[in-house]
């Protein structure tokens, strides 16, 4: 895994009649306001969760959403339901921020990129992990149960996802990080698919394997080890890949011949017929690889990571503290989300803090340690590029 990857060997016959590709920009300003976005719909959802006592989506009722048994006052916010998807978004644009990143970078091999992603993503994950379990009243774990022990340890070493009753321990929103850093570990036998047969069938092998746990899932029970692995979401992940591949050698851009509704409406169409629902994910990583294209052909949010690492559990409990202190009042659905939404101005600050605390030094330690592993010929980049 030491040895130099090249990207440009990838390249096969489909990509001769390509035009020169044009330098790529260190910072691609539009990234930013998709991971805003992002951010943004995934605290709306969770903002819905804590003030609806944990009801976030419509519930099935058969082949659909079931509509008349929902709250009165949950209807509507029903657009709020679709804000998990704010994690797909995030998984298509990791594809893409990650494989523009290597491919530019001047050292190409896994041993530089492993330890950038670890100082990236690891130290601020397990701050916030301590956080929660030892300091956060709602979360506080004690040790001195097995359990909680078990919770713990698991999340220490990012291996939580495996066991249903870990999955959702500590803060709930910690599942995505652990698959998002096993989808960097897999990271170089999608390379490795892609320098052997092309994109083409680089994509195919992922796709099949995605469509095909989605699909079993809604007909049998599969493995949790399945359910919440790297392969479940490898699709999603790495159409943002070949994005930016295309991007990166002025090839047409993937997706561009697709129009630009079909993708979006797949998205809605999935998410309310439940044979189909477990493409949601994949459609909406789609539809924001599809959005992605359409911005790169046409000639801020650095925090984001912070407030996904953050908010959920302190939404929670800003939404019970208010129930309990307000129980007279007997707060409407209304009058508590509108709370929360006010609330989320106050972890966005927070989420600021825990940034430049926590995760630009972690990211600067990694440049240090790169530094003393290869001491020549490191490239410069910046704690804040949206490709890093």
């Amino acid at each position: 895994m030491d040895d130099p990857i090249q990207i440009e060997p990838m390249m096969r016959p489909e990509t001769e009649l390509a035009t020169p590709a044009p330098p790529a920009p260190n910072h691609i300003a539009f990234l930013d306001a998709v991971r805003g976005v992002a951010i943004l719909l995934v605290m709306t959802y969770h903002a819905l969760s804590a003030g609806c006592g944990g009801m976030g989506q419509l519930h099935w009722r058969r082949s659909f959403r079931d509509f008349h048994d929902a709250p009165p006052n949950f209807l509507p916010f029903l657009p709020m339901t679709l804000g998990w998807l704010g994690v797909a978004v995030f998984f298509a644009l990791s594809g893409f921020c990650i494989h523009l990143s290597f491919a530019k970078s001047s050292r190409k091999d896994f041993k530089t990129f492993f330890v950038r992603r670890f100082f990236r993503i690891y130290p601020p994950f397990l701050a916030a992990v301590c956080f929660f379990a030892f300091l956060f009243p709602d979360t506080k774990l004690n040790m001195a149960s097995q359990p909680d022990v078990a919770q713990f340890w698991s999340h220490f070493f990012m291996v939580h996802h495996i066991d249903v009753r870990l999955f959702y321990g500590i803060n709930p929103s910690f599942w995505s990080i652990v698959i998002e850093a096993q989808l960097y570990l897999i990271y170089p036998l999608l390379l490795l698919l892609v320098r052997r047969y092309g994109w083409t069938i680089a994509l195919l092998i992922p796709g099949l394997i995605e469509v095909a746990l989605r699909t079993a899932v809604y007909f049998c029970c599969i493995p949790n080890l399945l359910h919440s692995s790297p392969l479940y979401y490898w699709l999603s992940w790495a159409v943002g890949a070949k994005l930016a591949d295309d991007y990166l050698h002025g090839r047409p851009l993937f997706l561009t011949r697709c129009p630009f509704w079909i993708w979006p409406a797949l998205t809605l169409f999935t998410n309310f017929l439940r044979p189909f629902g477990e493409f949601t994910f994949l459609c909406a990583a789609l539809a924001t690889t599809k959005f992605i294209s359409y911005m790169l052909s046409r000639p801020p949010s650095v925090i984001s990571y912070s407030v996904y690492l953050l908010n959920q559990p302190l939404l929670n409990a800003f939404a019970h503290y208010v129930q309990e202190f307000t129980a007279p009042h007997h707060w409407s659905y209304i009058s508590l989300l509108c709370c929360l939404l006010g609330f989320c101005v106050a972890i966005l600050v927070f989420s600021a803090l825990f940034y430049r605390c926590l995760e630009v030094p972690s990211i600067e330690l990694g440049k240090w340690v790169l530094k003393k592993i290869f001491p020549k010929n490191m490239p410069v980049e910046h704690a804040t590029t949206p490709i890093s």
